[in-house]
């Protein structure tokens, strides 16, 4: 128990600074080199809370029991945003040539597929685990699921009536920001407030910075 508090509380609060880093730097868009350096700080608050909170300060703290499949993709989770934000920074095409053009579709791709499978390996490991209070245990997996459907349904509506999602894209870009708050914000205030309880477990994080919008 000992070795659990202080893990939920350290994982917590960078994931809540990791929200307020993330609206920070929206309300700068228009600031290239400002939001550059935000995100990067935003992206090194996420992957600092999820590592924390997946290996534990102690054995007893980590959310996927230190389990190999829920370290290794709880890694991924972590590092994934730091690593998306560098390479879009680097390889942003300046050509249209075909190779160029393949090469960069796939990479969009990977970018979309490779945190969502790693995330959703994560947030079961975590779930499985029981390290975390039910129903607690499953919250990653509900923020993930949240960040899925509101990046799947503004895509469904785009091939379906392209028009109306026209209409309504400050409405989705709004919807997006809410599941990036609520995998910082929602699960980071979750799990200091645990961490309070005496005889509670510890929150299991899963959330993408980086989650489709």
């Amino acid at each position: 128990m000992h070795g659990r508090r202080p893990t939920w509380r350290i994982g917590g609060i960078g994931l809540i600074a990791c929200g307020i880093v993330g609206v920070l730097r929206g309300s700068v868009f228009g600031d290239p080199i400002v939001g550059t350096v935000l995100s990067l700080l935003a992206d090194t608050l996420w992957a600092a809370a999820i590592l924390v909170l997946a290996f534990g300060l102690h054995r007893e703290g980590s959310v996927v029991a230190r389990r190999p499949l829920g370290l290794a993709a709880a890694t991924l989770v972590a590092l994934w945003p730091a690593v998306a934000t560098i390479i879009n920074l680097l390889t942003i095409p300046t050509d249209l040539t075909t190779a160029r053009s393949d090469a960069w579709l796939f990479w969009l791709y990977l970018s979309i597929v490779l945190p969502v499978v790693a995330g959703l390996i994560a947030a079961v490991q975590a779930g499985r685990a029981q390290v975390v209070p039910r129903p607690w245990n499953w919250a990653p997996l509900w923020v993930l699921a949240a960040q899925v459907a509101l990046w799947v349904l503004p895509q469904l509506l785009g091939v379906a009536a392209p028009s109306a999602l026209l209409q309504m894209v400050g409405l989705f870009s709004a919807l997006g920001t809410l599941g990036f708050l609520a995998a910082t914000l929602g699960l980071g205030i979750l799990a200091v407030v645990l961490s309070s309880r005496s005889g509670a477990g510890t929150v299991a994080v899963f959330g993408s910075s980086s989650a489709p919008e």
